[in-house]
């Protein structure tokens, strides 16, 4: 029986390997020699090829030892950019490990091809949260995540091991998938926001003023480092010089500045804003510092 499943995982994994990497490399060498390439295209293929092999790697690792999770407060509003929801329903923070729990949800929204949506439900310190993706086409199913199944699919096989890790169940229905987990929730002072990683920027801040408004140190070093990065002089509460633009956490910045005297202002935040058209663009914490730049570049008109 051994031999038989050995013999059938093999069959499976070949197969695999000839129809979800072969196929692809084989394209990737016929443009490369085409003399016509598309170098943005067949970086994107690949790295999907990379993804795939990656997936892969891991599906026969979790087989044999279920994945470790690395828990910390994340910040849930950044976490879920891609993923429709009720913004007013979710929390600001939860317990979780955000790497996994987002390479989870790009895994399923690669596999679905539609659109992910989220339901939220807090509850005693803690936040439900039930994800779907795609519509079910009959009776839905725990996803085994298993290598002797019939089609190895290794992005939705490491989703399947990540959400048992977590909790929960994936399931299928078709090509629709949904799961749901429980997480506790978390207060911002318990967050370490990332270190900051970028390619250092021209300094296109300087000669541009910046008023940064925001409590939880932390976050104030983390924006801190990004403006500093392309020169901007940093002022931590108003004074002599105005600013060319406003940088703050919530709503409060109305308390300083009356609307129709204040500069732009942007709002980097934990919870949708009451009135979001008060700002000149809303960011969720934390922005990564690529898009930070190119929100402060873009909003105030500078030209490399």
């Amino acid at each position: 029986m051994q031999t038989s499943t050995a013999t059938h995982i093999r069959a499976r994994l070949l197969a695999a390997l000839n129809h979800d990497l072969r196929a692809p490399l084989a394209r990737i060498a016929t443009n490369a020699s085409s003399g016509w390439a598309d170098l943005g295209a067949m970086e994107h293929e690949a790295r999907r090829q990379l993804e795939w092999l990656s997936d892969l790697q891991e599906c026969a690792r979790f087989e044999l030892q279920a994945p470790e999770l690395a828990e910390a407060p994340a910040y849930l509003h950044a976490l879920m950019r891609h993923v429709t929801h009720e913004g007013d329903r979710l929390p600001a923070l939860a317990v979780l490990d955000a790497r996994r729990l987002e390479q989870v949800l790009s895994r399923i929204r690669e596999h679905a091809g539609g659109r992910l949506a989220l339901r939220a439900r807090s509850s005693a310190g803690q936040v439900a949260l039930a994800f779907q993706a795609g519509q079910p086409e009959g009776p839905w199913r725990d996803v085994t995540a298993s290598l002797a199944d019939e089609r190895i699919l290794p992005g939705v096989m490491v989703a399947a091991h990540l959400v048992r890790a977590m909790g929960g169940r994936l399931q299928q229905s078709g090509d629709s998938l949904r799961f749901a987990i429980r997480v506790p929730l978390a207060e911002e002072a318990d967050a370490i926001p990332p270190t900051p990683h970028f390619d250092w920027p021209e300094p296109f801040g300087a000669g541009h003023a910046v008023l940064l408004l925001e409590p939880h140190q932390p976050m104030q070093d983390y924006l801190s480092e990004i403006l500093e990065s392309a020169e901007f002089d940093v002022q931590y509460e108003p004074g002599d010089r105005d600013p060319s633009l406003i940088l703050c956490a919530d709503e409060s910045v109305w308390d300083i500045w009356p609307r129709e005297e204040a500069p732009p202002v942007l709002l980097h935040t934990l919870l949708p804003p009451a009135r979001p058209g008060d700002f000149i663009e809303v960011m969720y914490k934390p922005a990564p510092a690529a898009v930070l730049l190119s929100a402060l570049r873009r909003r105030l008109q500078i030209r490399l």
